[in-house]
Order: C-alpha cells, then sequence, then structure tokens
C-alpha cells in the first residue's frame, strides 16, 4: 500500500460511513481560494488529504504515523446555513472515524482533532470550510517501475506533410532507463 492507496482507502470508508448527500473524494493538500470555489459546486462535501509522515525512521519496517485531514465543505442552501451544517457534518465525521480503522492494515485513527477554517462568500453563496485531522500509523510498500508506469512513457503527436497544424499520429513510448542515473552511460 502506497499514499494513494491509503488516501484512496480512507476516501471509500468515509463515503461509506457518512451520509449518501455527503460527496467524498481526494484532495491534493493544502489549497487555496480560487480551488475552493471549484470544490463548492460538490457541497456538502468532505475532501481527504494525506498531509505529513513522521516516525519514519523508528521501526524496521516503513510504517509512519501519517497526519491526515478531512476538509468538510458546506454552503448555504434550503435547509440552512453553511455554518450549521457544516457544525453537524463535522460532527458525523468525528463519530464516523471513531469506528476503526479507515484503511487496510492500518491502525484507527487517533489525535482527532477539529478545526472551524473559513466562512467567506463567492458570489450569492455563503461556505463554511473546516477541517478534522488525525493521525495513524500506515505500513507503505515500495513501488516497482510497473507500479509508475504513467511516468516511463513519453506520448508524441505528429503533424505529416503537409504541415498544418493537425496531429495526424500519435504513439506512447515506453521509456525505462539501462543503467541507474547516478552513473554516466559509455
Amino acid at each position: 500500500m502506497d499514499l494513494l492507496d491509503v488516501r484512496e482507502a480512507i476516501v471509500a470508508s468515509l463515503a461509506e460511513r457518512l451520509p449518501k448527500a455527503v460527496t467524498v473524494s481526494g484532495i491534493r493538500g493544502r489549497f487555496d481560494l480560487r480551488e475552493l470555489e471549484t470544490y463548492t459546486q460538490r457541497c456538502p462535501a468532505v475532501m481527504v488529504g494525506v498531509l505529513s509522515a513522521t516516525g519514519i525512521d523508528d521501526d524496521q519496517e516503513l510504517q509512519p504515523r501519517l497526519k491526515c485531514a478531512a476538509y468538510v465543505l458546506t454552503k448555504n442552501g434550503r435547509s440552512g446555513r453553511a455554518d450549521e451544517a457544516g457544525l453537524r457534518l463535522a460532527s458525523s465525521l468525528l463519530h464516523a472515524m471513531r469506528r476503526g480503522p479507515l484503511a487496510p492494515d492500518c491502525q484507527a485513527p487517533t489525535g482527532l482533532g477539529f478545526n472551524n477554517l473559513y466562512s467567506t462568500s463567492f458570489g450569492e453563496e455563503g461556505v463554511w470550510l473546516a477541517a478534522v485531522t488525525w493521525q495513524q500509523a500506515t505500513p507503505l510498500t515500495e513501488l516497482t517501475d510497473d507500479a509508475l508506469e504513467e511516468f516511463l512513457r513519453v506520448h508524441a503527436t505528429y503533424d505529416l506533410a503537409p504541415a498544418d497544424g493537425k496531429a495526424e499520429a500519435s504513439n506512447l513510448f515506453p521509456v525505462r532507463p539501462t543503467a541507474p542515473l547516478s552513473e554516466p552511460t559509455p
């Protein structure tokens, strides 16, 4: 299991544990106001991010303590104000997290926290943002080249004669290092 697998497992677990009206998705991490505005289209939303890892040198096996966050985003609606809906959703999220591990082979969340982060409006809509944070010990496995396949390919398009700016062909080429990057090739 790598960090992406952990995040996806947490997203799937929370999607099962929270009300079906809530959109649960992964997020790259911290974000700015411009990104926040795009996420309001899916409110109410819980967006999961893996923020950091500590304790990496403590064990023989790689099992760091991950610091994670689930950002709770709500907006004003027919049922009430964004902050009221957000506080209710954050409470549900805290309860859901106490029901055990969020990913296979991981410890249950510890150090649960809640932070009321932001309240503003985008156009006519009022939005509210909070974060539920936690830590969990998670075993991580090493990736192989096959797991990084997308980064080991180059996409090329060809504009064949006459040169008119329209691509007539395209191809994917595998890129496999033949020698370690630190050694010069003959």
